[in-house]
């Protein structure tokens, strides 16, 4: 028998994955499974799950200092594009 904890990191893995399903392939059911009741807690497990799954490919594929380079590039590019117009 599982724990709550270890069925949530579970859940939170499927979800991730459906994610990048969807990314890659357009799967658009895959989309409403990663959508329905994902919020709170389920929300950061989702999102700690989908980053750990891409870092790994990312690392895998891309080596981990051009991954590292990728995300950071996403990151400042993402802020820069989350600040409010004037």
């Amino acid at each position: 028998m599982f724990s709550p904890e270890q069925r949530a990191a579970a859940l939170a893995n499927q979800r991730a994955a459906a994610f990048i399903r969807f990314q890659m392939l357009g799967d658009h059911e895959a989309m409403g499974f990663i959508l329905r009741d994902l919020q709170g807690p389920a929300q950061l497990s989702f999102v700690t799950a989908l980053a750990s799954l891409s870092a790994t490919i990312a690392s895998k594929h891309m080596g981990e200092a051009q991954a590292m380079d990728y995300f950071r590039m996403v990151a400042e590019t993402s802020a820069s594009l989350a600040e409010p117009l004037d």
